[in-house]
Parts: C-alpha cells; structure tokens; sequence
C-alpha cells in the first residue's frame, strides 16, 4: 500500500467519524428534547428554569450543527459543493454558532451551577453589589458584540468559489464553499473568534466549575456535627461532584485545545500536504463531538430533570387514563340509550322517541325522551339518570 493509498483510507475513515458523530448526536439531543422540553413545558419549579433554557438551547443548536455537517459529509464524499452561496453563508453561521455561541451556553450553565452554590454559602453577598458579577455581565456584553461582528463578517466574506485542481492527472474544476475575508477584517475575525471563543470563555469555565467542590468543602468543614455518618456522606457528596467538575473541565480542554492551536498554526503555516489536511479535518471534528456530548452528559447526571421528567410523564398517563374512562363511559351511555330506543320501537310499547342526552346540575347524564304524536307535538317529558 502506498502513499496514497493510506491518505485515502485515513480520509475514509474519518468521514466515517464524521457521519457516526451525526447519527449518535441527533439521536442524543432527541433524547435530550424529550427529556427536557417536557420538564420546560410543565415543570416551574422542580429545576431551576435558566439550566433547562440553557440546555433546550444548546440542544436546538447542535441539531443545526449536525443538520449543516451532513453538507460538509456531502463535500467530502462528492469534492463538489452544489448547494449554492445562500446555504453557504448558513454553513459558517452555523459554524459560529458551534465554535461561539455554544460555548458561551455552556459557560453560562457553569456560572449558574457556581452560583447555586455561592449563593446557599452564608457569606454570600448580593448580586448587584458583587464585582464578579459586574465584570462577568460587562463580558456578556463585549461577547455578544463580538459574535454579531463575526456573523456580520460571514454574511458578506462567506461564498462559493472555483478552483482548477489536478486529479490524476487531470485539470479538473472544484466548487468549494470558502471564508476568505481580507487582510485586516481576517485578523480582527480570528482575534475576535481566539479570545472570545477560548480564551476568556475556558478561563471562566474552569473558574466555575473548579470552584463550585471548593465552596462545598469550605462550607461543610464550618459545620460542627458529631455523626461521623453525616461526614462521611458529606465527604462522599463533595468528592463526587468534584469528580464531575474534573471532568467536564477535561473534555472541554481536551476537545477545544487542540483546535484552537491548529487554527493559529495554520494561519501561520499554510497547509502544505494532505497529511495536514487528515490532521485539520479530525482536529475539526472534536468541538462537534464536545458539542453533541454535552446536553446528553448534562441531562442524564441532572437528578432534578429525571425525577421531574418522571413525575411529569406519570401525571400527565393519569390524565390520560382519565380522560379515556371518561370518554369510553360517555360512549357506553349513548349506545344505551339507543339500544333503548330501538327496545321500545320493535316492542311497539311506546311510540318513536327522540333521545337527547343532555347534563343535569347534578353532573349526571340525563336523558329527554320525547315522544312524537301526529297531533300533539309537545308530550311530556320523561328524564332517566345514570
């Protein structure tokens, strides 16, 4: 097997990578819609309301992430893009959205979680009057202008373009969908993506996370108990979650650093082979993993969300049952009163009645029969509960 060869079978194997993480990520945040939008839908108090806002919304927009990658599956397979420049624009919004915007979500699910927390302490301090998080809204601000820069940018640089390209042996034209802006709005889109997307964003999501065992530990060391038992589950609790906290730190250092570093690398360095090219694409292919693995990490260690999704579910079968019940028995009453009806008229004991069934004050099924005569057509009325 030569060079080529092997190049081609590590590029197949990474499209194979590619459509895997599409498959098991829709089918994840499917699993997280249903988990958590029931909770959303009618659960108010159970969870607190920003965590599954924040979960809701980093699932809807992976689903977009995914949804978009299967264009970028289509190009590597095909190494044409035919989807036009408006669905191209899309694709790096899209990818901004991945690379920003989801981060961001997720540093704000850390920044709730430490401050349920902090604010429990009894040294908390009010909001308003905290520095931190004066500084953390003033750099909600700056991100958020940051990202409408960057989807500015994208909208006008973000098109399809044409390139002569040698296929053994061969000239051959290949449309690829490009993001090429020009020297200086390159590097103010780069610097903008570099800082706000890793930068500040990982440095305030370990702060977060990495503080939430400390505060814990801080608090139940204060606490005078003689049960030994009640430390010992305290302990427990604090090295669990501090476990947790490790490793969400670890994933998302683990699949965000090596990207980020090959972005600078290969603003620097061009690439100059295809080993470069195997290397960028499954460098690439970890925020998309990272992504797709979060709302389903969060949704199945969240207690709060399960139990509430269960309580939900089996409330909402008892309506259900109910309703049902309801309805079967108003339909038993109404094919009695026929059976009634047709009763009467073969036995010839009563004239053709009309039946109308109709509710009482008292809640009852009632029924007026009234009896049809050629000369009277207002007889009595004659009234049966069930």
């Amino acid at each position: 097997m030569n060079k080529n060869d092997i190049i081609i079978a590590i590029q197949t194997v990474n499209t194979i990578a590619y459509v895997v993480t599409i498959i098991i990520g829709i089918g994840g945040n499917f699993w997280v819609s249903w988990k958590v939008g029931v909770v959303f839908l009618f659960d108010k108090t159970s969870v607190p309301r920003n965590i599954v806002m924040l979960i809701l919304f980093i699932c809807v927009a992976d689903l977009l992430v995914l949804l978009h990658l299967i264009l970028y599956v289509h190009f590597q397979f095909h190494q044409q893009w035919i989807f036009g420049t408006y669905v191209c624009k899309s694709f790096f919004i899209i990818e901004v959205v991945n690379k920003l915007v989801i981060p961001l979500a997720l540093l704000l699910i850390s920044r709730e979680s430490y401050e349920s927390v902090r604010m429990t302490s009894h040294k908390c301090a009010k909001k308003g009057l905290n520095p931190r998080f004066f500084f953390f809204r003033m750099y909600a601000g700056m991100a958020s202008c940051a990202v409408v820069m960057m989807l500015i940018s994208v909208l006008i640089f973000a098109d399809i373009r044409t390139f002569v390209i040698p296929r053994k042996g061969t000239p051959t034209e290949v449309t690829v969908c490009s993001f090429h802006p020009p020297h200086p709005y390159a590097t103010i889109f780069d610097v903008l993506a570099f800082v706000f997307g890793y930068v500040f964003t990982s440095a305030a999501y370990v702060y977060f996370y990495l503080r939430v065992p400390m505060i814990l530990k801080r608090r139940y060391s204060s606490i005078k108990t003689t049960s030994s038992s009640s430390n010992r589950i305290n302990c427990n609790s604090i090295l669990r979650i501090r476990r947790t906290v490790t490793a969400f730190v670890i994933v998302y250092l683990v699949c965000w650093t090596p990207y980020w570093c090959l972005f600078w690398l290969l603003s620097f360095f061009p690439i100059a082979n295809n080993w470069m090219v195997v290397l960028s694409t499954f460098t690439h292919l970890l925020p998309y993993i990272s992504c797709t693995a979060y709302p389903v990490i969060l949704t199945a260690i969240n207690k709060g969300i399960r139990s509430a999704h269960t309580s939900i579910i089996s409330s909402q079968k008892k309506k259900f049952m109910t309703i049902r019940a309801g309805a079967y028995q108003m339909i038993t009453a109404q094919l009695g009163f026929v059976q009634t009806w047709l009763r009467d008229d073969t036995n010839g004991q009563l004239a053709p009645t009309i039946i109308r069934p109709r509710w009482s004050s008292s809640g009852s099924v009632g029924v007026s029969k009234v009896c049809v005569d050629e000369e009277e057509q207002e007889p009595p009325t004659t009234q049966i509960f069930l």
